[in-house]
């Protein structure tokens, strides 16, 4: 082989190298779908798809139901505070953690049917409570 084909073999390797770690490294840097940098995204589709709520409050309170939304299969929070699930049960104060999204966390699939989905359904960030 002469020095021509070896710097070109050499090349092409090298080129290749690179544009495998910019595909390894796409996903991760799409894997949270589209989200602002200071907000909670929860979707009703697995993997960051479907139907998306989006809020920026960092105190405060919203119900799935006052939207067309299913439920919660996906979420991305970019909030600096967690946020939690709240379903209403029978005992006082009403209201039950069911799940809480952590700051900084996400999930593509978070395994949990009809989370989110019932009427009176609620995620509040920070230590805002569904009850005031």
């Amino acid at each position: 082989m002469n020095s021509w084909t070896k710097r070109a073999a050499t090349t092409v390797s090298g080129m290749a190298l690179v544009a495998g770690g910019l595909l390894a490294g796409a996903p991760s840097a799409q894997a949270a779908g589209a989200c602002a940098s200071d907000a909670l995204c929860i979707y009703d589709g697995s993997a960051f798809t479907g139907k998306k709520i989006s809020s920026r409050s960092t105190n405060s309170c919203f119900s799935t139901s006052s939207y067309d939304f299913d439920w919660i299969a996906s979420y991305k929070n970019n909030l600096p505070v967690k946020a939690i699930v709240w379903v209403p049960h029978d005992k006082y104060p009403w209201f039950r953690e069911a799940r809480t999204f952590p700051a900084g966390g996400f999930s593509s699939r978070i395994g949990v049917d009809g989370l989110g989905g019932e009427y009176y359904d609620q995620v509040c960030m920070g230590n805002a409570k569904p009850w005031g």
